[in-house]
């Protein structure tokens, strides 16, 4: 593949979430920031916005990937749940090392997808006959 602008818009996203964990772990009075909690429910909107919202799930399914971005997608997999663990955890517990756990998971999250987005060659997938020619297949001769 290569990256489009869906990896630019996540590096921002990105930026955001760590530019809020940085305000919070440097004391503010923001409203929202001011807590763990409230930095946890930050983090989630904008991972899942930033992620999940922008993520091409048909593209990665339409072709047949290499091993190792196979492997890439395990981790990624493994990622999401510990990272929707965390995000639940911290908003019920308001622990700061579960946060950290979230912010973790989310960079790494956005390290694998934009390796995996830069490195993996797109590929065609397979063609077939066109739907058209098999519902209708006495027009299919007359192309």
């Amino acid at each position: 593949m290569r990256l489009t602008w869906k990896d630019a818009v996540t590096t921002l996203f990105v930026a955001a979430i760590v530019a809020i964990y940085v305000t919070f772990l440097n004391g503010t009075s923001l409203w929202l920031i001011s807590s763990a909690r409230g930095t946890t429910a930050a983090v989630l909107v904008l991972g899942f916005v930033g992620g999940c919202a922008l993520s091409a799930l048909d593209d990665v399914r339409a072709t047949a990937q290499p091993r190792w971005a196979q492997v890439l997608s395990a981790i990624a997999s493994t990622l999401g749940v510990v990272a929707l663990a965390a995000a639940v955890i911290g908003l019920i517990t308001g622990s700061t090392a579960v946060l950290a756990v979230l912010v973790t998971a989310t960079i790494a999250l956005w390290l694998i997808a934009t390796v995996r987005h830069a490195f993996t060659v797109r590929r065609e997938p397979v063609s077939g006959p066109d739907v058209h020619e098999v519902i209708h297949p006495e027009n299919a001769a007359g192309r």
